[in-house]
């Protein structure tokens, strides 16, 4: 079987959090939820995975950026690692996540690669209702 193609699906690109998470209650149980994708296309590629639809998350800027909080520190999901590494509050008050984030992989995929998606990385990533 040739594996340089990646199963046809449908792909859905939202921009809101709302608009998302209706999407997926609309979509079948085989929905797969993506953001940077970087993972996730060579699982398709390899037909490891063969979702019948995909629902980029990137384009959500609500999922995105670092805030403090009350509480903290509030990271969005769709924040890259090296944003978390470079963040002058994240620097300051929590220097130890800094440099945890400047260790992760190399400097190319740490400009790419979100904390969402690290934190996600090898589960379950189906969405099911």
């Amino acid at each position: 079987m040739l594996r340089d193609m990646m199963p046809q699906f449908e792909l859905y690109q939202p921009d809101t959090l709302e608009n998302a998470l209706k999407l997926l209650e609309d979509l079948d149980d085989k929905s797969w939820i993506m953001a940077g994708g970087y993972d996730s296309l060579d699982w398709f590629k390899d037909r490891a995975k063969r979702p019948s639809a995909v629902v980029d998350l990137s384009g959500i800027a609500s999922l995105k950026g670092i805030r403090e909080t009350a509480d903290g520190l509030e990271i969005g999901a769709l924040t890259t690692l090296t944003e978390i590494e470079r963040d002058p509050l994240v620097q300051q008050k929590y220097s130890l996540l800094a440099s945890v984030a400047r260790q992760v992989a190399s400097p190319q995929i740490r400009n790419g690669g979100t904390i969402g998606g690290n934190l996600a990385q090898d589960t379950r990533c189906w969405y099911y209702r």
